[in-house]
């Protein structure tokens, strides 16, 4: 059975509520009571009072809008959720179709997530060797090689697509970038080699890898 919040804590509570301290400070003198109780008791007490007159009034003021436009495109802020999370914190509650108005209205827009092949630790420290090892090479070493690569075509679906909010800014940053797997089942690989002369044959391959 959850033991009722006393009286004089309430008292404290709703005092703090009028005087517009955040959820997040009332949390630090309060450390066992939930930011959802603060909420309910935020509906509770200053229902009436907090209602705007006059007209719509915005939810969000300058400074925290300043906040949201330099910790969102740092990723900092996790998308919209990430937006409304930090707002409740400061005892804002707004539903997500609201927030992205907000971000629209601020300039930001979606874009999709880059996808990179994803390469663990080991493989990275061989590529930087093969780098190291190869970094005085010059022109017409290169020409005697050959570069091969691969495409994978799912036969059933797409690999879906993610998306992330920016304000335009062209670097890419880590939570922008989507890593994913090469070589799934279900799907057929295209693999082709190009030289100093130009691409060569390509080949399909349904069963196993291009190693077998």
């Amino acid at each position: 059975m959850v033991r009722p919040i006393p009286t004089e804590v309430q008292n404290s509570i709703k005092l703090l509520l009028i005087e517009g301290l955040s959820y997040s400070a009332m949390q630090k003198m309060y450390p066992n009571i939930g930011l959802n109780t603060f909420s309910r008791y935020k509906r509770k007490f200053l229902s009436d009072s907090t209602s705007p007159k006059g007209g719509k009034q915005s939810k969000i003021n300058t400074q925290t809008r300043n906040y949201i436009a330099i910790n969102l495109p740092n990723g900092s802020l996790n998308g919209p959720k990430g937006v409304q999370s930090y707002l409740f914190t400061l005892g804002i509650e707004m539903p997500l179709r609201g927030i992205k108005h907000v971000l629209k209205s601020e300039g930001f827009k979606t874009r999709r997530k880059v996808k990179t092949n994803f390469v663990n630790a080991t493989n990275k420290r061989k590529r930087f060797a093969w780098a190291k090892k190869y970094q005085y090479y010059t022109v017409n070493d290169w020409r005697k090689w050959g570069l091969s690569n691969e495409t994978k075509i799912n036969m059933c679906g797409s690999d879906g697509k993610s998306y992330y909010w920016t304000d335009g800014s062209t670097e890419l940053l880590p939570y922008q970038i989507e890593s994913h797997v090469q070589g799934d089942g279900g799907s057929v690989l295209f693999w082709g080699l190009i030289t100093a002369k130009g691409p060569e044959y390509g080949s399909t391959i349904t069963e196993r890898n291009v190693n077998t």
